[in-house]
């Protein structure tokens, strides 16, 4: 049980990182409620827009290294995973903000250019992530 835990437990990190490149398609593409007064759907659509992945990024950290039980001799690798994740993070924060800043009267051309600004953040997140998780990887135990 425990050689398959490691595994399982690195592909759920990822898997989670990978995750979070979501976020925005999905708040982009979700209907609002239809039986909400104008009031209560205001104020949902802001409490949603205001919630960013840089927000939750040191809560996923904590409890990765917690699960992944890191050791002081694995502690020097853990280090650039998460500078790694914040780094991710905060990318995947701007794009957001700067897409946000900017949603008025987008025609279709627009709106797959920004798709594709989503898909090479995500890229380049994914990218930079594996390139910091092979080393500490390599050093987990089976435990």
């Amino acid at each position: 049980m425990t050689r398959l835990r490691t595994p399982l437990l690195a592909a759920a990190l990822f898997t989670s990182v990978a995750a979070v490149g979501l976020t925005p398609a999905l708040a982009q593409t979700a209907a609002a409620p239809t039986n909400a007064g104008p009031a209560a759907g205001g104020a949902h659509h802001q409490a949603r827009a205001r919630m960013m992945p840089g927000q939750f990024v040191e809560g996923r950290i904590a409890f990765l290294k917690a699960e992944l039980k890191i050791t002081p001799a694995q502690e020097a690798q853990w280090q650039q995973v998460e500078a790694t994740m914040r780094e991710n993070a905060k990318a995947l924060d701007q794009t957001i903000t700067s897409t946000r800043q900017n949603h008025a009267g987008r025609n279709a051309i627009q709106r797959l250019e920004l798709r594709d600004q989503f898909a090479k953040v995500r890229s380049e997140s994914n990218s930079r992530f594996l390139a910091a998780f092979k080393p500490l990887y390599a050093n987990l135990s089976s435990e």
